[in-house]
């Protein structure tokens, strides 16, 4: 089997993080890996990073750089939507913004609330 093109990094802790990587997964119009922040590759891919940025946020990995949180929205986007979506996001201001606005909201939620919710925990995906 081939490597994935692109990687992704969740907290397998979090029901809501387990549910978007299980969406992605599930939806991805790209060869995606999806993995858990605690793992042999997040250990290789976000060496990195400091242990708080590693666990402060989901990463999305390709062809050497790390979109992290807010900032990999855009690269999120197409992965579920295509190339088209992220060039779209990426380039029209106020669509970066508001991904951006509803991944911090999400964060700000999990943040309040916490992340055990039902369903969550390092099952395959």
């Amino acid at each position: 089997m081939a490597a994935a093109a692109v990687a992704m990094f969740f907290d397998t802790g979090c029901g809501p993080c387990t549910f978007w990587a299980r969406f992605t997964a599930r939806v991805s119009r790209s060869a995606l890996g999806v993995f858990p922040l605690s793992g042999p590759e997040a250990d290789r891919q976000l060496s990195s990073l400091s242990t708080d940025d590693r666990y402060g946020a989901f990463h999305i990995v390709e062809r050497g750089r790390t979109w992290t949180g807010p900032e990999a929205m855009p690269a999120w986007v197409g992965l579920v939507a295509g190339a088209d979506a992220r060039a779209f996001a990426e380039g029209c201001p106020p669509v970066n913004r508001a991904l951006r606005a509803w991944y911090l909201r999400f964060w700000e939620y999990r943040q309040r609330h916490g992340c055990a919710a039902p369903g969550a925990g390092a099952r395959a995906l």
